[in-house]
């Protein structure tokens, strides 16, 4: 026979079941329909909460701290216009595969003139979230753990709504049931699978093993490189992926558009390339043009419809780890020796790469008052902690700061750029160094993005004293806008910003913060990372027809 443990109001029960899903940090801003499932969190210090001043930012934040930490990110806001004005980051989310839990509030349903009801399901499933109601008090529990697997197993944005009216309805537990996320272990590919892909890499003479954020697992990780040592083939990763082979002798480093010139001539002259948790985007593949002619064997560990999806020559599901190392077992069984792809010529090719890009490159001459974006980013690269995580917000500087401001573990890359919007970076920048406590995180936002992200969030930052460099690529322009009136040799005066003064502004507000606008002033702001003692804000002016597209 069950026994329940005393009833109390529901809100109170649903803060209490926090912690036994791991939950640890609460990201939210509160209205009338949170307000007091936040107050119990907090006032029972069941974890801690992270007031933010925007309910996108709110949510980006748990997204953030979602990528950096590997967990389950969790955000709260209220109903009506706290929900609307989270939608795109609801939609960067559920884009991009993150798993995430929203404890939004809504309005009773027969409250017809609440200034704040709309219909709220609609808009969460427009998103690509997915929905789960709060049923009833009974179901409360069920329904939350339903929430958690969901987002857990499936890799994605869920919003559990909670209806304001229902949660001062008493509730109870059953003392005997805890709640429970079980883990999902699958096994290897199908054995004729696994003998047509060891087919197609027997044969190949320029095998390449590329590898993408669903391969980051260590067990996988480790399985991988054991079956690249066994064919003599080169590593690479995805963006995503970045840092994953770090210290392998023959890690050719990025795939795509970021590649290094050693590298694309790696990829270009690959016979074979076997990608394992990789989705092939365009931007991994160049369009199509790294992959064409070539077989490609895709391996990932489920079957989930994905929009990035290109078609390999085969595809395997199974197990990341468990298909490598069944692949290396069939290699060894059959006898079939290594592809020699992996040369000392091509060991001397990668050190000489990486001594290149251990030096500045050359400052080229920018308008009066601003900097060579290459040359800065570089610098500031040699200035900050080697050991980092960084968080890039979207704009045409975005791949200079990708370039520049290297990783060394895939979990150190927090990507805000599914959704192609710009201002979701600081959100995430924030979520990521509350989940940090060992490196800085490095913010790099452009300053149309950085306004769009609403100022006002800085408070939060510095009130939680994190460890955050921003990096502000100003370049008194919205990019991607002035790229494309500049092609078409049009006026670009639609597309300028008025520059701000973003270093004074935060100072204002109680960080620290540096102007750039030369190398006198670039390497006072390198001596201002070394002496940091919480958040600091570098405010960088660029020349805006000196940007790359």
């Amino acid at each position: 026979m069950m026994h329940s443990l005393p009833e109390k109001p529901l809100h109170q029960l649903l803060a209490e079941m926090l912690p036994e899903f791991g939950v640890s940090h609460l990201f939210g801003v509160v209205g009338d329909a949170n307000l007091f499932l936040v107050r119990h969190y907090r006032s029972e210090q069941l974890g801690r909460y992270i007031a933010c001043t925007h309910e996108a930012n709110a949510v980006l934040a748990a997204l953030g701290f979602a990528q950096a930490s590997g967990r389950t990110g969790v955000a709260t806001i209220t109903h009506g216009p706290a929900l609307t004005n989270a939608v795109t980051a609801l939609a960067e989310g559920a884009k991009g595969g993150i798993p995430l839990v929203v404890l939004c509030g809504d309005t009773a349903p027969g409250d017809t003139q609440h200034l704040q009801k709309i219909d709220q399901k609609p808009i969460i499933e427009a998103t690509g979230a997915t929905l789960v109601e709060m049923r009833s008090p009974e179901t409360a529990i069920a329904d939350l753990e339903r929430a958690f697997a969901i987002a857990t197993h499936r890799h994605t944005t869920v919003v559990f709504n909670m209806r304001v009216d229902l949660q001062w309805s008493n509730a109870a537990r059953h003392a005997s049931l805890s709640p429970c996320i079980p883990a999902v272990r699958m096994a290897a590919a199908a054995p004729a699978e696994i003998e047509d892909a060891v087919g197609m890499l027997a044969s190949a003479r320029h095998p390449l093993i590329l590898a993408g954020r669903g391969a980051t697992d260590p067990q996988a990780r480790d399985a991988i490189v054991r079956l690249a040592h066994r064919v003599e083939a080169p590593l690479a990763t995805t963006l995503k992926a970045q840092g994953l082979f770090e210290g392998e002798a023959f890690n050719v480093g990025l795939c795509g558009g970021l590649s290094h010139p050693t590298a694309i001539d790696v990829i270009m002259r690959s016979d074979c390339i076997v990608a394992f948790g990789a989705s092939l985007s365009k931007h991994t593949t160049e369009e199509g043009a790294y992959t064409q002619g070539k077989r490609v064997i895709q391996v990932l560990p489920d079957a989930e419809d994905n929009p990035r999806l290109d078609r390999p020559t085969l595809r395997l599901i199974g197990d990341l780890a468990e298909t490598a190392d069944a692949m290396t077992g069939l290699l060894d069984a059959a006898e079939i020796p290594g592809s020699q792809a992996t040369s000392p010529y091509l060991a001397e090719r990668l050190a000489g790469e990486a001594a290149s890009f251990d030096r500045l490159p050359e400052l080229r001459e920018t308008a009066p008052g601003t900097l060579d974006i290459d040359y800065a980013l570089r610098r500031l690269h040699q200035a900050l902690p080697v050991e980092r995580v960084l968080a890039a917000d979207l704009g045409r500087f975005v791949t200079t700061a990708w370039r520049n401001l290297p990783v060394k573990r895939p979990q150190d890359l927090v990507y805000s750029c599914h959704f192609g919007a710009i201002g979701c970076g600081l959100g995430e920048a924030l979520g990521a160094a509350v989940a940090t406590t060992d490196r800085p995180t490095v913010l790099a936002v452009g300053d149309g993005g950085f306004q769009l992200s609403g100022l006002s969030e800085l408070s939060t930052i510095i009130r939680e004293k994190l460890d955050l460099v921003i990096l502000l690529c100003n370049d008194g322009s919205y990019g991607a806008e002035h790229v494309q009136l500049t092609r078409r040799g049009m006026s670009t005066d639609i597309s300028m910003i008025d520059t701000a003064d973003f270093a004074a502004t935060a100072s204002a507000m109680g960080m620290d913060a540096v102007r750039v606008s030369d190398t006198a002033s670039l390497e006072a702001a390198c001596d201002a990372i070394a002496r940091r003692n919480g958040p600091l804000l570098i405010d960088i002016r660029l020349d805006p027809e000196k940007i790359e597209p």
